[in-house]
């Protein structure tokens, strides 16, 4: 019986590192995407480009993650990457990555 006390011990902070590698992975990807939204968004509504990246960097720091870099093409298609940078136990500090992609949708007739 002590033994697998000790084992669940043990494991503890594996799983806790994984479950908190798993929400920061999650809040990067959804603050990238919002962000995306968000600098397409702006950008449609006549916004210079750098003033729509701008907003988007916005809505990414609301949800917790940092702006990393952002790129809209002539048409309006918007590229955003986000970080967001955890400690886990057990293996320190990581940073995990979120990349969206935004932009008008062009309806077929």
């Amino acid at each position: 019986m002590m033994i697998v006390l000790a084992g669940l011990l043990l494991l503890l902070p594996v799983a806790l590192g994984v479950v908190t590698a798993v929400q920061a992975n999650a809040r990067a990807r959804a603050a990238a995407d919002l962000g995306a939204i968000a600098a397409a968004s702006s950008y449609a509504a006549g916004h210079t480009p750098e003033t729509a990246c701008r907003d988007g960097a916005a809505v990414v720091a609301r949800n917790g993650a940092g702006y990393a870099s952002c790129s809209i093409a002539s048409s309006g298609r918007t590229s955003l990457l986000t970080h967001v940078t955890v400690r886990i136990p057990v293996l320190g500090v990581r940073t995990t990555t979120g990349r969206a992609v935004a932009g008008p949708v062009l309806a077929r007739r």
